[in-house]
């Protein structure tokens, strides 16, 4: 487990790639799992309950929906399950960062200085999940980095846009 975690670690470090996780079904469903149940605190933090099961469902198949089409288009489907457990076990990694960052929210509308360290550290993390999720599409696609860095932003942007669009939080 602890050599998964590395792993985990390095490839959200860049310093490894999906190839090197296990092509495991099991895998896909334990950090598949895990980002969800990440995704569900998060949008919980967000939003309360509404919508909270049809968000997170549909933002675990959003990313799944993604590898698997990219991987298909590209001659590439037998990398689904290492790609998916990269992109799926990174995220899971990064959100407890984004979790601490949602708990100061309430605290930082009466600091300026803890608000602009939120604001600040969201953007950080929302930048190195880019680089990490292109950093996966880079050697899963084994295309450059330009062209799967592209694709990382279209998919973080049209995937906040798309969840936005069917889950309006009413504010």
């Amino acid at each position: 487990m602890a050599a998964l975690v590395k792993a985990f670690i390095d490839i959200a470090l860049r310093r490894r790639g999906p190839g090197d996780l296990p092509d495991a079904t099991t895998l896909v469903a334990v950090t598949a799992s895990a980002y969800a149940a990440f995704s569900a605190l998060q949008s919980w933090m967000l939003f309360g309950m509404q919508d909270l099961l049809a968000r997170t469902v549909t933002d675990v198949l959003l990313a799944g929906v993604l590898v698997w089409l990219l991987l298909l288009l590209t001659g590439r489907p037998q990398r689904f399950r290492q790609t998916a457990s990269a992109v799926f076990g990174t995220g899971a990694l990064l959100s407890p960062l984004v979790i601490v960052l949602l708990a100061l929210k309430a605290p930082a509308a009466a600091s300026q200085a803890l608000a602009l360290l939120v604001w600040a550290g969201s953007v950080a993390i929302i930048i190195w999940y880019m680089l990490v999720v292109g950093h996966i599409l880079r050697a899963a696609l084994e295309t450059g980095a330009f062209t799967a860095m592209a694709v990382a932003v279209a998919y973080l942007v049209g995937s906040a846009a798309l969840l936005t669009w069917l889950f309006p939080s009413g504010d």
